[in-house]
């Protein structure tokens, strides 16, 4: 067995500098906690580089008595526990007196500070855990630390780095949630000489969520104070129309400390759970105050975990908190909107000197209404539906197959809609493609000939089964002799959506399609970097995406996607994806963005489909299934079925 010996100094302080201060991010966190807990109301971050080059964090704080500064680097040096007891009352954010060390262990460190006790400041300079000057310096109260050169004597730590616009993003996420969890605090962050955020401190969160966010999240957001068992939960949680495909604004606090905590993400979206839609998030800010004495936050080096001395009661009441702020805040919006609907009711109508409404049809204000006398008759109906909706090739196979429709009404009522009010694809009326008449979106983006020809072979019109009609406005519902079928129409769209993307991408096939009015994109200042460092990637899978300027992108193509919200949902999936592909391989990536893209494209539950829509689906889904393809990229079943036996079985016809 080789010696055992005892590490040296400076081995040992490399070693643990790995577990605080692991990257940039990480040291900025650090140095504003100091600054924090030193009683600072201004703070502020510059870095260049991705904070591997420079850092400084200054403050207006305390500061630290000049003959303390170098004691303030040593390991285990702190001024925030006395004794193993005070481990259990943690009330500031840093306690282990391993911050400073472990910074200074592997960088260039710069220190000016003064109290406001002392005439004068003191500047410090060390290098790599050892001090080169110390001088008295002219400066205001508080501290200046400014970090060079990040892991420049350990080589092997900067390959583990990432580019500099993702670690810059990474110190913006984590500065983010500072500035969510300590409103009462000015935080100005700046990158490479722009800055990215400033926060106002005035102490009110919805201006620090205005601020980061944006106006769209502060007009959504609903305050939460909800307090039990001396266990209090506030701050604010979003509208659902605000949730978003992903859990990046989500941001949980324990006695105003970040953490991180799956759990409680989960209570927060089961509150959610009938509000939103499935794989969306819902935002929220949630500050848990708790007694220190029942949490222990020397879980992890991080400090981002935290156990509780009764974890299944606090999510309760997590539950609870966030339950009631969401069924007061949409109620108290209902009445508003029924307030203002009865207000616009109570509005008088046009009338003429003689005093009667005005119809005049050449108006183009007002319209006759139809009456009782002038409704089509069944036999119009009937004539309609036969001529319009339904194509002649259905109503041949219908006849074959002996089946009847149920829901020609439905069918009449969705043309009826049309004519009303507009084609339903008009909401994406921004984008230059062709259109095929299905009804869904169908774009131009169709097998080629010979595809079509072999598809031909495979399935026959006369071989497909006649759609009924919908379930739920989700499920097509079909028979073929003695078999029932119900398709789900989302599950069945996105799977063949996903086949004829995957087709295109690995053909190297342009996959995109320009916008004549291009969509302008605000995000947050670490989304905006990911896309931007990964433009060849968005490009590949058919976007045209530039800079715009002042955290904005501009997006000229898309692949098929409805509206922006989804545009906006789709590139920020995609690019939390593009984070995880160190833990995933590349064709995983890829095949999990071509499956964003063709779920966002496909159709939803909840869509009326007209007869031709729900014939031309079931034609895909029989195509797909002559491949072998039963089930949707997630693994869901596209259709099952049940036969005329085993229905008769389900109502005791038949034993």
């Amino acid at each position: 067995m080789p010696e055992i010996k005892v590490l040296s100094q400076e081995v040992a302080d490399k070693i643990a500098a790995g577990e605080v201060a692991e990257r940039p991010s990480a040291v900025v966190k650090e140095l504003v906690e100091n600054s924090m807990d030193a009683g600072a109301t201004s703070i502020e971050v510059e870095i260049r580089k991705g904070g591997i080059e420079y850092i400084r964090v200054s403050d207006n704080g305390c500061g630290i008595e000049p003959n303390q500064v170098e004691t303030a680097f040593l390991r285990h040096a702190t001024s925030k526990l006395r004794s193993i007891d005070d481990l259990y009352i943690i009330d500031t954010m840093g306690f282990r007196g391993e911050a400073l060390a472990s910074i200074c262990a592997v960088a260039e460190v710069e220190v000016i500070t003064k109290t406001a006790e002392n005439e004068e400041g003191v500047f410090v300079k060390l290098s790599h855990g050892n001090v080169c000057e110390k001088e008295p310096i002219a400066c205001g109260n508080g501290t200046t630390m400014t970090v060079n050169n990040l892991f420049a004597n350990i080589p092997a730590r900067m390959k583990f780095l990432k580019r500099d616009a993702t670690e810059a993003g990474y110190v913006a996420d984590v500065l983010t949630r500072m500035a969510l969890a300590r409103p009462d605090v000015s935080i100005t962050y700046t990158c490479d000489g722009k800055e990215v955020f400033s926060t106002s401190g005035d102490g009110k969160l919805l201006n620090t969520v205005l601020k980061i966010y944006g106006l769209d999240y502060a007009k959504a957001s609903l305050d939460v104070d909800y307090s039990e068992d001396n266990v209090r939960i506030s701050g604010v949680i979003g509208k659902p129309e605000i949730a978003r495909g992903n859990r990046t604004r989500q941001t949980f606090l324990v006695n105003n400390r970040y953490i991180k905590s799956h759990v409680a993400s989960k209570i927060v979206s089961e509150a959610y759970r009938n509000s939103i839609m499935i794989g969306k998030f819902p935002f929220f800010v949630l500050n848990i105050c708790i007694s220190p004495e029942f949490i222990d936050v020397n879980v992890h080096p991080a400090k981002t975990e935290i156990k509780f001395s009764n974890e299944n009661r606090v999510y309760d009441i997590i539950y609870h908190a966030v339950s009631n702020a969401l069924r007061g805040g949409l109620a108290a919006a209902a009445a508003s909107d029924a307030s203002a609907v009865k207000e616009k009711s109570e509005l008088k109508p046009v009338i003429g000197k003689d005093n009667t409404q005005n119809h005049d049809s050449g108006s183009g204000y007002f319209h006759k209404p139809q009456s009782a006398e002038e409704k089509p008759s069944p036999k119009v109906i009937r004539e309609y539906l036969d001529n319009i909706v339904t194509p002649k090739a259905v109503s041949d196979a219908a006849a074959q197959n002996g089946a009847v429709y149920y829901s020609e009404y439905n069918f009449l009522d969705e043309e009826k809609n049309r004519h009303s009010s507009g084609d339903s694809r008009n909401a994406a009326d921004n984008r230059m493609i062709s259109v095929c008449e299905t009804g869904y979106g169908e774009a131009a983006e169709q097998p080629d000939t010979e595809e079509k020809e072999s598809h031909k072979e495979k399935v026959h019109l006369s071989e497909l089964p006649l759609p009924i009609g919908q379930l739920f406005e989700t499920y097509i519902l079909c028979q073929s002799g003695d078999v029932f079928y119900m398709i789900d129409q989302h599950a069945a769209h996105e799977r063949y959506r996903f086949e004829n993307l995957k087709k295109s991408y690995y053909a190297h096939e342009r996959m995109s399609q320009m916008l004549l009015n291009p969509i302008i994109l605000k995000l947050d200042y670490a989304e905006t970097q990911t896309v931007l460092a990964n433009l060849d990637t968005f490009t590949a899978f058919g976007f045209e995406i530039e800079n715009f300027g002042s955290g904005s992108l501009i997006v000229n193509a898309t692949p098929v996607v409805a509206d922006e919200s989804e545009i906006r949902d789709l590139i920020l999936e995609i690019a939390e994806a593009m984070s995880e592909t160190g833990r995933h391989s590349v064709a995983d990536f890829e095949e999990r963005a071509l499956d964003m893209i063709s779920c966002k494209y496909a159709i939803k539950a909840n869509h009326k489909l007209n007869a031709a829509e729900m014939q031309d689906l079931i034609k895909k889904v029989w195509e797909m299934a002559a491949d072998g393809i039963t089930t949707c990229p997630h693994g869901r079943p596209i259709k099952i079925e049940f036969t005329k036996t085993e229905i008769e079985k389900m109502f005791k016809r038949r034993v």
